[in-house]
């Protein structure tokens, strides 16, 4: 061979392996500053002792749920089920299978990948920085993320009430963190004539993660479990890559029973990526409710007032309210998970299998209204001011 041409190759690899060696450890710098702790749970987890196994809970063994639990299993509900009443655990039972190929039955200890009701505590975490005076709603998101130009004045709250009008979050192989995709998000820029426009869009509140992040500079991850795991000891709720968490997590199935394994979750911190036993979205609502996260006044003007200047429609801050009750919901890879709310009751019900999507929620209201005789918890049933 040509020493000429040989030399050339010799250059041309020596050139290409530089390439991978910065390449990889630019990965590696940014990995570390914005996705370590995404990737791995947090060491206060991995090393947290998970409590015992919770057995199912049927604190008021009267007739009323004796005919709901025959209910479910007359419609063969698969998945588990929690309620609250007035603050307290009386019903929390699994039925069929959290995995069909391992043949693994539901129980109270299930986690189900609650999707897009995870914008619930996002919404909750932006109000309490909000109240320490640590973001303002109508400040610009260029204040908080510089590099988040779109041509537009878009502020915090156009991204709570999912009317940015930033395209759809569509994920992308390449992408592994939150800082990533939003960064993907800002370089789609706007969807043409949708500024200031009502679209719901899982895009908004991966956006406001990456806020949170940015202001209390640690990651999403690590912030959310020390704003609610431990303080309101949420013993079965976990981030999709938490191993320790991985034998409670249900596997999803589709309406044909074929595996529906779930995708690009690094990049949904915020709006989808989190696990949870119906009773840990329980205990969560019930804090709530009684003002353990927010002073009386803010939990009355977040859960009851609508049709307002501050809520235009029933979302607000990841959740809807109509006035006397609220619901959150996700579905993602063939789990739903619901939450509705009163002064009454908690419903919260998860599933990994349904036939068809959606049925859970005909599960909802068929318990909510008729076995624990509540109104129809999507009714305004305040005045509108």
């Amino acid at each position: 061979m040509n020493r000429k041409i040989l030399k050339i190759m010799i250059f041309v690899i020596a050139v290409a392996l530089i390439a991978v060696v910065i390449s990889y450890y630019l990965n590696w710098k940014h990995h570390r500053h914005f996705g370590a702790l995404q990737h791995d749970p947090p060491a206060a987890v991995k090393k947290a002792k998970i409590p015992e196994d919770y057995k199912p809970v049927t604190k008021d063994p009267t007739l009323q749920y004796e005919q709901l639990d025959k209910y479910l299993k007359e419609v063969k509900f698969n998945g588990d089920i929690a309620v609250f009443h007035r603050g307290e655990l009386v019903f929390d039972r699994g039925y069929g299978y959290q995995d069909f190929i391992n043949d693994k039955k539901s129980n109270p200890n299930s986690m189900y990948l609650i999707g897009s009701a995870q914008k619930f505590m996002t919404g909750m975490m932006l109000k309490q920085l909000e109240l320490e005076g640590k973001i303002n709603m109508d400040d610009p998101v260029t204040k908080y993320l510089p590099w988040f130009e779109t041509g537009k004045p878009l502020v915090l709250r156009d991204f709570m009430l999912h009317q940015s009008g930033i395209q759809k979050f569509h994920p992308k192989a390449s992408v592994h963190s939150i800082d990533g995709a939003v960064h993907m998000l800002q370089e789609q820029g706007l969807q043409p004539n949708m500024f200031r426009v009502h679209q719901y869009n899982d895009a908004n509140y991966i956006v406001l993660a990456r806020v949170i992040e940015a202001v209390v500079n640690k990651p999403y991850a690590e912030y959310f479990n020390e704003k609610f795991v431990t303080p309101y000891h949420l013993d079965r709720t976990a981030f999709y890559n938490n191993n320790s968490f991985k034998p409670y997590m249900a596997k999803g199935y589709d309406d044909f029973k074929i595996l529906d394994p779930p995708s690009y979750l690094d990049q949904y911190y915020g709006a989808g990526n989190l696990y949870m036993a119906p009773r840990d979205m329980g205990k969560l609502v019930a804090a709530l409710q009684e003002n353990k996260i927010f002073p009386k006044s803010v939990t009355d003007h977040l859960l009851y007032e609508v049709l307002t200047k501050d809520f235009p429609h029933a979302y607000r801050y990841g959740f809807y309210s109509y006035g006397g009750s609220g619901r959150t919901n996700g579905i993602f890879y063939s789990q739903q998970f619901t939450c509705y709310f009163n002064k009454e009751y908690i419903l919260v019900m998860g599933t990994n299998y349904q036939k068809p999507v959606g049925q859970n929620e005909v599960y909802m209201r068929e318990v909510f209204m008729h076995y624990l005789n509540q109104p129809d918890p999507t009714a305004f049933r305040k005045t509108i001011q």
